[in-house]
């Protein structure tokens, strides 16, 4: 036993037949498929929403009526054309903007009891660049999380889902 080839030891009991065939085909590489496929649809509906808003906070920038210095970026796409490069590299709209739809403002949260900008500023983006660094996590890393573990366990607080 001690001289012999572990690897070619395997073929010898093999060919001996002194196990039944459901065994070598168990012993080798395992696939477990009872767990069934889960269509995520929470992320994307997600994504979705961002973009979403996303275009109604380009909507209402309109960069052309109300630039003061500069020139819009992309001006060919009229009312949804970028803020000038120097005030936003982001590509995206102006930051008093985001602060009319509820951009995080902490003496406007605090001071005026603007407590409902702790929830729309999760859906804001600077620009592009944000969306899209955003949404390329979100997709890569919730959807698998969905698939996972379904997307009651993505909503639920963490302390509830252990015990």
């Amino acid at each position: 036993m001690a001289g012999e080839d572990l690897e070619s030891r395997g073929e010898k009991t093999r060919g001996n037949n002194n196990y039944p065939s459901s065994y070598y085909a168990s012993s080798t590489n395992y696939e477990d498929n009872s767990e069934e496929s889960w269509t995520s649809w929470l992320i994307p509906m997600f994504v979705v929403a961002n973009v979403a808003v996303f275009i109604v906070a380009m909507y209402i920038n309109n960069c052309p009526d109300n630039i003061i210095s500069g020139k819009c970026f992309a001006r060919f796409l009229d009312r949804f054309s970028f803020q000038p490069l120097k005030e936003n590299p982001l590509l995206g709209p102006s930051s008093s903007t985001l602060d009319k739809l509820g951009a995080i403002e902490w003496n406007k949260i605090v001071h005026r009891h603007q407590g409902w900008r702790l929830i729309t500023c999760i859906w804001l983006h600077a620009g592009i660049v944000h969306l899209a660094a955003n949404m390329l996590s979100l997709v890569f890393i919730g959807i698998r999380l969905e698939q996972q573990f379904g997307f009651g366990a993505l909503l639920r607080p963490v302390s509830s889902s252990i015990q």
